[in-house]
């Protein structure tokens, strides 16, 4: 099978990985800053943001160990950050299936009265929901809304069109065409940053908090430096290969999602009025998706990255844990040092 597009990854995805990941750890740790800081001087009460971060800590890892039950933990670590890196590459070009799923859905509101009513009310309580997908993406891509604008040509609908039967208009569902690809790269690094921001403020503060109990002012120092050396300590070793997988993984959903995009308006995909002309549009969309799915440069990057992701966990597992009590072994030498001196 010869291939018509050329999914190999530039450097400027994988720099497009890199700076939003960046930017939601950053948001994130602004954010939960801000909450921290309103509970310690308004309330008196972090406890409960920690408790509640904790919770939320544990409950993200707790798949990990209950597989861990049986199995090693080596290979729950492999597991699920293979399924990570498997959803960020090729979840672009499945959530595509929605196409499919949206069309047969206009034959039956079509047919069903009653169907037609609750999905057009269902349609307007999701309606924020695509608020801001658009706007987020409007954000990463301003030139979008003028991309996907209709034709003055197309824009006039027919008595027997099917947008009769959508709470939105044919050119909010061609929008919504071009912004879907980008939906689950963007997701991915959301929940990646988020958490790894979360955490890094709640080490920080807990520590901080810790050591301005036992040592006054200057423990908060030594609190936060201890927090800093436990959290770079602790990810350092195995993240050198483990994230550098991720981003590239993401970026090849980016550059799917750019390429299917690129296609809905270089082929006036997504502008009929006509259920035929729509199928034939979906069969398009799902032939690139299909295409993609099967290319060797995912395929390549599947198999080194399940390596790679393997030897990330061995060294997680074996290695990361010692790394931590010896950077906190030396870190504690220096403290001491310098409140002898």
């Amino acid at each position: 099978m010869r291939y018509k597009h050329d999914f190999k990854v530039q450097l400027v995805d994988i720099k497009w990985s890199v700076k939003y990941f960046i930017y939601f750890t950053l948001l994130a740790v602004i954010i939960s800053t801000f909450v921290y800081l309103i509970s310690i001087f308004f309330f008196s009460q972090p406890e409960t943001v920690s408790y509640t971060i904790t919770e939320t800590a544990s409950a993200s890892v707790a798949k990990v160990t209950v597989t861990a039950q049986y199995t090693s933990l080596i290979a729950s670590i492999i597991l699920y950050n293979t399924i990570a890196m498997i959803v960020a590459c090729t979840g672009s070009a499945l959530i595509l299936k929605i196409h499919s799923i949206m069309l047969n859905e206009f034959k039956i509101k079509k047919e069903k009265t009653n169907y037609l009513k609750f999905s057009l009310v269902i349609e307007r309580i999701l309606r924020p929901l695509y608020d801001i997908s658009k706007y987020i993406i409007f954000k990463v891509k301003p030139d979008i809304h003028e991309t996907t604008k209709i034709a003055d040509e197309h824009k006039e609908i027919s008595d027997n069109s099917i947008w009769h039967y959508s709470a939105y208009t044919k050119e909010e569902h061609r929008l919504f065409s071009y912004i879907l690809p980008f939906i689950v790269p963007l997701l991915v690094l959301f929940a990646n940053g988020t958490l790894l921001g979360i955490l890094f403020t709640y080490i920080n503060f807990n520590n901080a908090i810790i050591g301005y109990n036992a040592m006054g002012i200057e423990g908060i120092l030594f609190g936060v430096g201890h927090a800093m050396v436990f959290f770079t300590s602790s990810i350092i070793l195995h993240g050198l290969i483990e994230l550098p997988v991720i981003f590239f993984a993401i970026a090849i959903g980016y550059k799917f999602a750019k390429i299917q995009s690129n296609e809905l308006i270089k082929n006036d995909l997504f502008i009929d009025d006509n259920f035929h002309n729509l199928l034939g549009d979906v069969k398009v969309v799902n032939s690139i998706s299909k295409e993609f799915l099967l290319s060797s440069h995912l395929w390549t990057f599947l198999i080194v990255g399940f390596v790679l992701l393997s030897i990330a966990a061995f060294i997680e597992v074996n290695y990361t844990p010692s790394m931590v009590e010896l950077a906190l072994e030396n870190y504690y030498k220096i403290i001491e040092n310098n409140l002898i001196s």
